[in-house]
């Protein structure tokens, strides 16, 4: 293959450099790093995109733009649009893209907002659709306001066609995992974030991380949205946190939710002032107490000789107590997590 040296599996390179998924997200986050997947032969290659026309018969500006688009046979929003003759091997996906494949299998798109790459003498050659939508324009003189990459079927220029992408699909630049490998291993994040604490078993740890993972930058605004998010919690926390069991999958996916999207629990052992401020901002009441269970049943087993855990039963029993106010069902999972794994 003419482009077997300039690309590298993305999966490959991970398994390589033991880096994880989510570290690898940060990382061509922090790089503006693009992922590609392939570009099908059975495919065209469209731009499409708004822009005002500066010598147009029909001069326009921002504020009229904003009120009414031509429309292309790709979105409503847009103005013109062109098929692009270039050969395109590759389109870019981004660090969000990555992340929905890695939660979910698989990413199906028809847009793609990023870049294109064609073969050029010296390898690949990057181009954007902002470019090649401006280039379309000419000898005009164009101000582009958006444009995306568009495919179709090559025999139905008009119909969308979705690729699926997958994660053993995604590759890079050889170039581009040079630079990530240069970077540090974890961006922007205080490494304490990523000790475990004494009262954390391994699960517990476990969904903590996942808590910090989804929920900081999360905005639920429908009922399907938040079906989504849970659907999502729950997939990596059995594929990624050996997490089992309908129920323990569910109750813990509930307990990371942002409050108003979870049952108010009622209990005196919330901590308050300098103690709460310890947890993070996106930490729900359900987290927070869990960890603050996890502490309650570690302190009291340091005061036994033997050190011995409390058992899960003597654990649910006690958490669906009024003093704590855990449901049957959250106490259960509750006693699973803090119990349960150990500690690394």
């Amino acid at each position: 293959m003419k482009n077997k040296g300039h690309i590298i599996s993305a999966t490959e390179f991970l398994e390589e450099h033991n880096i994880s998924e989510s570290e690898f997200k940060d990382r061509i986050e922090k790089l503006q790093t693009p992922l590609l997947c392939r570009c099908p032969r059975t495919v065209a290659v469209h731009v499409s995109g708004s822009a005002i026309i500066l010598n147009d018969n029909e001069p326009r500006t921002a504020k009229s733009l904003s009120k009414q688009h031509k429309g292309t046979p790709f979105c409503a929003d847009h103005d013109y649009h062109s098929k692009v003759d270039l050969d395109i091997k590759f389109l870019s996906i981004s660090a969000t893209d990555w992340e929905k494949i890695v939660n979910y299998g698989e990413l199906s798109k028809c847009d793609f907002n990023l870049y294109a790459f064609h073969e050029s003498g010296k390898g690949l050659a990057k181009v954007s659709a902002r470019e090649l939508l401006n280039t379309s324009l000419k000898p005009l003189p164009a101000l582009i306001i958006d444009a995306a990459f568009f495919i179709t079927s090559r025999n139905s220029p008009d119909k969308l066609e979705e690729i699926i992408i997958r994660e053993a699909d995604v590759i890079m630049r050889t170039e581009d995992s040079k630079r990530i490998l240069e970077t540090n291993t974890e961006i922007n994040k205080d490494s304490k974030k990523s000790e475990q604490h004494y009262w954390e078993s391994n699960k517990l740890f476990e969904l903590n991380r996942t808590a910090e993972k989804f929920i900081p930058e999360i905005n639920i605004t429908s009922e399907d949205e938040r079906k989504e998010l849970i659907e999502m919690i729950k997939k990596h926390l059995k594929e990624k946190c050996n997490y089992k069991g309908k129920d323990l999958l569910e109750q813990a996916a509930f307990a990371i939710l942002p409050n108003e999207h979870y049952r108010k629990i009622k209990s005196t052992k919330m901590p308050a002032d300098k103690a709460l401020s310890q947890y993070p901002e996106h930490a729900s009441t359900a987290l927070i107490l869990i960890n603050e269970a996890a502490k309650h049943f570690w302190n009291a087993s340091q005061e036994t000789t033997q050190k011995v855990q409390t058992k899960r039963t003597v654990m649910k029993t006690e958490l669906e107590s009024s003093d704590w106010g855990f449901t049957a069902r959250l106490a259960g999972a509750a006693a699973t997590i803090i119990n349960g794994g150990g500690k690394n």
